[in-house]
């Protein structure tokens, strides 16, 4: 017969459960899967000014950053196994032939430890090329193939 005391069933279901209320406790999380690098490159042809950026998450604000024609940025990040990881970026240039705003959003890179669907789109290093008919990512999936991920709006 095997018998257990009330206060080691409780230490053991604790023991079980804290990795899993830590996260909401605070942005500390105790699983990760591989690190993801996202970059963003600016190859808008015929625009030789500057191109604004600003990406986030829902956990962190990574600023605006602003880009000329070939600058590249990248960041990266370790996924949770626990908590969705969803970071998107707006973009803003001026279109000097039609003398207008173009704005854009995307999300670069959505998923988890337990389902990243962007790991079969762009595996561990999803590469974005911002161009003047829009935003794309480079499909790992598709032997390098460009896909449109984005299209510009008119701004005021």
């Amino acid at each position: 017969m095997v018998t257990t005391n009330h206060g080691s069933a409780v230490s053991l279901l604790l023991l079980l459960l804290f990795p899993l209320l830590i996260p909401k406790c605070s942005s500390f999380t105790w699983f990760h899967y591989d690190t993801v690098r996202v970059n963003v490159r600016n190859e808008i042809e015929g625009y030789h000014g500057a191109m604004n950026m600003h990406c986030r998450s829902n956990d962190d604000d990574l600023g605006q950053r602003m880009l000329r024609a070939g600058e590249e940025w990248e960041w990266k990040f370790s996924q949770s196994l626990i908590k969705n990881t969803h970071f998107w970026c707006d973009f803003r240039w001026y279109n000097k032939r039609d003398h207008r705003w173009n704005e854009g959003s995307v999300t670069v890179y959505e998923g988890n430890g337990w389902y990243d669907k962007y790991h079969k789109l762009c595996a561990n290093h999803c590469y974005y090329s911002v161009r003047r008919d829009g935003i794309y990512l480079l499909r790992a999936d598709r032997h390098g193939q460009w896909e449109k991920r984005g299209t510009w709006h008119s701004a005021a």
